[in-house]
């Protein structure tokens, strides 16, 4: 009897539904049709299927002369997976760049293109980059959610005091708030959340964006688009809609010196207020690189500066298997912690080698990985967060040097506590373990 052949991944899991991206429904029903008749379209359903299913957010493809490689970014960090045969992989791709509208017989050029995903009741967007290499062809997929998987700050890991702290911060008047993060570090979401915690249903918010990169609609925020088909620049679309009287101008990329200039007239004469975002490694070199950008308008910034955010994103602890450790003294005094203050620090569970895995006989018993899980001792992330709100000695200091060292004793001075101190605060609370902070940190 012939031994069977044990299943490929993308067998063993529900398939997505893929939904060009293409306006004519029939049109759209035309490509679906095409793509299904291929070879590869069971297997780029399938395979995104099971990446989800496994909770990755990024697939990567490296196709190489006999195979394609494939890893799986779950929670930040990537996982190696057994590699697809060439010819399987090259008809998966095929489809992949059949329904992202791209050019399925160019394997050297950069193409980028998307599709939509659905899988059960929930939708995605799959963007693919695919790019030659010397080997061969480097492609990634990754597939963002349309709908977030949390709803508040707090959910994002925000500790309630600096809820309270920045939620005031942003229903101030005649201020500017940054919102930064590292880059791929969760920037976008963010945004989001802290434009929700503002007071929107009280005040006013303009939002300029261009109209070929919109930004998500969102309730009682007006979007006024400049640049594609409306003929009008930012700083004109800016100076029309100030006659509406906004409340809150903003800018989720960071405007043009024209506009910023004729912004901060906005605050400082009418107590408006900015919210603008950026991509900076800590809350103070986010202001620090700001700032040079407007070189005009930096000293009126600095003083109407109210708020500056920055993030990191760590995986957080599985719930079902972490286990705690009663933390040596000299442990917490290394962490800055005082004595007696934890009782308790947490690790993600790690099973013993494979042989050491026997019951109370000394038979084999292997563990069975953590359902929830799935034995990466981790589930899902969080964002460690700091909040800078500038004192006056701050302010004073940013106008005369870009000196981080100075300029993080000052802040510190004033009671600022930068990303390292409260990512010990997020290890203290059980939330993530120091192997992770220690495998952040040292990425820079």
């Amino acid at each position: 009897m012939a031994e069977q052949e044990e299943p490929q991944l993308w067998q063993t899991a529900t398939p997505v539904e893929f939904i060009p991206m293409i306006d004519e429904r029939t049109e759209a029903q035309s490509l679906l049709i095409a793509t299904r008749q291929g070879a590869g379209y069971e297997v780029a359903a399938g395979q995104l299927g099971h990446a989800l299913q496994a909770r990755a957010t990024h697939v990567l493809m490296d196709y190489s002369q006999n195979a394609c490689a494939i890893r799986y970014q779950v929670d930040g960090a990537w996982e190696q997976l057994p590699p697809l045969e060439r010819e399987t992989g090259d008809a998966m791709l095929y489809a992949f760049k059949q329904l992202c509208l791209l050019n399925p017989a160019d394997r050297r050029t950069a193409q980028t293109g998307k599709c939509g995903l659905k899988l059960g009741k929930e939708k995605y967007t799959l963007s693919i980059q695919a790019q030659g290499v010397a080997s061969g062809e480097r492609v990634l997929a990754r597939m963002e959610p349309e709908k977030l998987p949390f709803e508040r700050l707090s959910d994002l890991g925000m500790r309630d005091k600096m809820i309270t702290s920045l939620k005031e911060k942003l229903d101030s008047e005649g201020t500017f708030i940054l919102i930064t993060a590292p880059k791929t570090e969760g920037l976008t979401s963010t945004w989001r959340k802290v434009i929700a915690t503002a007071d929107l249903f009280v005040r006013d918010f303009q939002a300029f964006e261009n109209q070929e990169q919109p930004e998500p609609e969102t309730i009682n925020i007006n979007p006024n688009f400049f640049g594609g088909d409306t003929g009008l620049t930012e700083p004109e679309m800016l100076r029309k809609a100030v006659l509406k009287e906004p409340d809150v101008i903003l800018f989720p990329e960071l405007p043009q010196p024209d506009s910023m200039q004729f912004a901060m007239d906005q605050v400082s004469k009418h107590e408006k207020q900015i919210y603008t975002r950026m991509i900076a490694d800590s809350a103070l070199a986010g202001l620090v690189q700001f700032l040079p950008k407007y070189r005009e308008t930096a000293a009126q910034i600095t003083k109407h500066i109210a708020a500056v955010t920055c993030q990191k994103l760590v995986r957080r602890l599985c719930d079902n298997c972490k286990v705690g450790f009663e933390p040596q003294p000299a442990l917490l005094k290394q962490l800055g912690i005082p004595a007696g203050r934890v009782a308790m620090l947490y690790q993600p569970f790690v099973p013993p080698p494979i042989e050491q895995q026997v019951d109370e006989n000394g038979r084999p018993a292997p563990i069975i990985p953590c359902h929830i899980c799935g034995g990466r001792g981790y589930f899902g992330r969080i964002a460690i967060f700091e909040l800078l709100t500038p004192g006056d000695q701050l302010r004073a200091a940013l106008m005369k040097t870009q000196d981080m060292g100075k300029l993080t004793q000052i802040a510190k001075s004033e009671g600022h506590r930068g990303i390292q101190s409260e990512a010990v605060l997020v290890v203290a609370r059980g939330l993530t373990s120091l192997e992770e902070l220690k495998r952040i940190f040292s990425k820079g």
